[in-house]
């Protein structure tokens, strides 16, 4: 589901031609014209192309239709334009709380600041509370979250069914929660840890 989004030449190459062909003749092209155009040897190249590209977010393919490739962010996109993020309501950044997931609104981030990342799976949290002021984050920021954890990231987090801001951390092989402020604990799960999102910018309004 999740992937790192940086693109190869080559897949450049292929999401411009992607773009190009379907300004040009309305339709998506055919795995055979891609593969034609790059002068691949066989389908399968531009299929796993394709594939590598939907896996990124930059397109959306339909079943096996032939021109059933559509695209969702073209490069051009990426560079100039502004990202309308669904806002899902407050994250504490402190004591976890329970937390009913809503969308209200939405929040114009733009494009270049989130360079590489799969833009239809984004959502924005504002931050309540101040565990997290080790690593920047303060009261009132916007964090705007997505994709998969690794270590140390900043995550959204469901700790034993409450929802928190915390950097994701590990002790051994067993994956916990920990706070950026001395002033509190860190945090254990005792039944269950769920990674909901991975804080990929923070905005804050001066």
């Amino acid at each position: 589901m999740y992937s790192e989004n940086k693109l190869t030449s080559r897949q450049v190459e292929i999401l411009d031609f992607l773009c190009e062909f379907q300004d040009k003749e309305r339709v998506a092209p055919t795995y055979r014209e891609i593969a034609n155009h790059f002068g691949f040897k066989s389908t399968k190249a531009a299929t796993d192309h394709v594939c590598a590209l939907e896996k990124k977010g930059y397109l959306r393919r339909h079943g096996r239709r032939s021109r059933g490739i559509e695209i969702i962010t073209s490069l051009k996109q990426t560079i100039a334009e502004s990202i309308a993020v669904p806002i899902l309501g407050v994250i504490p950044a402190g004591t976890p709380e329970h937390k009913t997931e809503h969308q209200d609104g939405t929040i114009a981030i733009d494009a270049s600041f989130l360079e590489g990342v799969s833009h239809h799976r984004l959502f924005a949290l504002q931050v309540k509370g101040d565990s997290m002021i080790g690593r920047g984050i303060h009261e009132g920021d916007w964090v705007i979250a997505d994709a998969v954890p690794h270590e140390n990231d900043v995550v959204v987090a469901l700790i034993d069914g409450e929802n928190t801001l915390k950097t994701l951390a590990r002790k051994k092989s067993s994956f916990y929660l920990r706070v950026e402020n001395p002033d509190y604990n860190d945090w254990i799960p005792v039944n269950e840890l769920i990674i909901q999102g991975t804080a990929r910018t923070i905005i804050r309004r001066i």
